[in-house]
């Protein structure tokens, strides 16, 4: 069970660059919910963090 968390976050880690990634059970809803905050927030550099339930862009002040 360990080596199934540890694996499912480096899929995570290595699908996503540097976003934040938290909770990873699901690996294919974290992938289909980074594509959409890197489209949305615009660009992987305003993506704040990326979960199984959704995503956060980072503000600007």
């Amino acid at each position: 069970m360990k080596l199934k968390l540890i694996a499912g976050a480096l899929l995570a880690v290595s699908l996503t660059g540097c976003i934040a990634v938290s909770g990873v059970h699901d690996e294919d809803s974290v992938r289909n919910n980074t594509e959409l905050a890197v489209r949305v927030c615009g660009g992987e550099a305003n993506v704040r963090e990326v979960t199984e339930d959704g995503y956060s862009c980072k503000t600007h002040p």
